[in-house]
């Protein structure tokens, strides 16, 4: 065999051992890759789970609070000032009739 048929047999069989090694190295990234994958979804599912567990309740909270302040909290505030200020029209009425009466 000539040298040259030498060099090419050794570039040839280069080229082969490295296409081999990619392969196996390519299936073992996948694997690797797809464990990295699964687990980072994981771990996102969980956090998501806990952002909504916790989060959830917190915006009810926040929300509650909020129409309390807005809805809740004026027509009481109203209901109070008419029940005293209906207490005091009373009042000056029934003065009223005591008076004419009288």
């Amino acid at each position: 065999m000539t040298s040259e048929g030498k060099i090419g047999l050794k570039r040839a069989l280069f080229w082969c051992v490295t296409a081999a090694v990619s392969v196996l190295l390519l299936l073992w990234l996948t694997k690797a890759v797809g464990l990295g994958l699964g687990l980072l979804l994981v771990v996102v599912l969980l956090a998501g789970y806990a952002i909504f567990l916790i989060g959830m309740p917190l915006f009810f909270w926040i929300i509650g609070e909020a129409s309390y302040r807005t809805f809740l909290k004026p027509y009481v505030r109203v209901w109070r000032i008419r029940r005293i200020r209906n207490r005091r029209l009373w009042d000056e009425a029934a003065a009223r009739h005591r008076s004419d009466s009288l």
